[in-house]
């Protein structure tokens, strides 16, 4: 099928093959787009991925083979493919109305770390599911994680994922250059490594930002992002705020460790290790840009303010969720003191109350 066929534009109310409907678009990228369609013949509604006319339908249809191929809690599935006259790839798969997880992300671009944690552990569960069919999804990134009915997270687009006979690594069709693990780039291939150091990555993204590796490649350029990764030096202890444990960073670095053999060597040991974990709170950021603390009995907050002469004060405060009366903690108070101390007093505060010491 030709590249430069003339294809007309997508919009509310096209219909393909006399059954699907197309009513809202929902995603796109260099494939094509993805759109909300209605299915007139079942009478259901479905996300439909819409690929471009080109010489490789075989190659697109493998994507919609892998989808269809398993019943999981944790993976997106995908129920029909089809090929219209003019060589369009449909794909109809799972709709869910809460999208990605990215939508749960507050202004500060991060998502609290209880959720984070859940829908990692979701999503590990899927990619263990490939794993076992040896099949390496090979695109894990926060877009790629949808939001089930009943808050499940769920791993979708199989786009570039990579099949094995025999569990061996496989060379990828394409890969996504902000998640490649460093064997990647040298040419090893894709395997179920990979995709842990993806998942490290974007559990990563999840709970310290969804910009923050985006940010490194402007100012890292390719070649030096590439360079970081391979080093170990792309993520640091110091690019954790103080609202991520110690524990979940070691696991984050563990995932992304530059050496295969050092990293987890399945889905399952590191799902295993988060499962491991539990905090009595975690932290967000409101709408107002304020930090905010919550565990099942309070909401918290703080005010650090500086005096002048490097001075600083520091107070913080606890609303019950039940009386909605707020008072405060006055064993976390410094007033008139120097900076440094009230940071230290800021990042105690945030660590206690993860840790439910407060």
């Amino acid at each position: 099928m030709p590249n430069n066929l003339a294809i007309s534009p997508l919009t509310n109310g096209t219909t393909y093959l006399n059954k699907y409907v197309l009513k809202e678009k929902i995603g796109s990228g260099s494939f094509g787009e993805v759109w909300l369609a209605h299915d007139v013949a079942l009478s259901h509604e479905f996300a439909l991925k819409i690929l471009m006319p080109s010489n490789s339908i075989d190659a697109k249809l493998i994507e919609a083979r892998v989808g269809h191929k398993f019943f999981h809690n944790n993976l997106v599935r995908v129920h029909q493919a089809d090929v219209t006259s003019d060589g369009m790839v449909l794909i109809a798969m799972d709709y869910f109305q809460k999208g990605s997880i990215t939508n749960l992300a507050n202004c500060a671009h991060f998502i609290p770390l209880n959720l984070a944690m859940k829908a990692t552990i979701d999503f590990l569960r899927g990619l263990e599911h490939l794993h076992i069919h040896n099949f390496y999804h090979n695109d894990i990134k926060p877009q790629n994680i949808l939001l089930g009915d009943q808050g499940q997270a769920k791993l979708s687009d199989y786009g570039i994922v990579g099949s094995s006979v025999n569990g061996e690594a496989v060379a990828p069709s394409a890969w996504y250059k902000l998640h490649a693990a460093p064997e990647i780039t040298l040419g090893l291939g894709i395997e179920a490594k990979t995709d842990v150091f993806q998942a490290g990555l974007t559990f990563f993204r999840l709970v310290v930002g969804m910009g923050v590796l985006e940010s490194k490649m402007c100012d890292l350029g390719e070649a030096g992002y590439e360079g970081a990764v391979a080093s170990g030096k792309l993520i640091t202890k110091a690019d954790f705020p103080d609202y991520v444990p110690s524990s979940v960073r070691s696991i984050i670095l563990k995932s992304v460790d530059p050496n295969p053999t050092k990293r987890y060597q399945s889905a399952l040991a590191m799902r295993r290790d988060l499962e491991k974990l539990s905090f009595s709170g975690s932290w967000t950021v409101d709408d107002t840009g304020d930090f905010v603390g919550e565990d099942s009995k309070y909401l918290y907050k703080f005010a650090c303010q500086a005096l002048g002469a490097g001075n600083s004060s520091f107070d913080c405060f606890k609303l019950s969720k039940s009386s909605g009366r707020q008072t405060k903690i006055s064993k976390y108070r410094k007033i008139n003191t120097s900076k440094d101390v009230a940071l230290a007093m800021r990042t105690q505060f945030f660590r206690n109350v993860v840790l439910g010491n407060v």
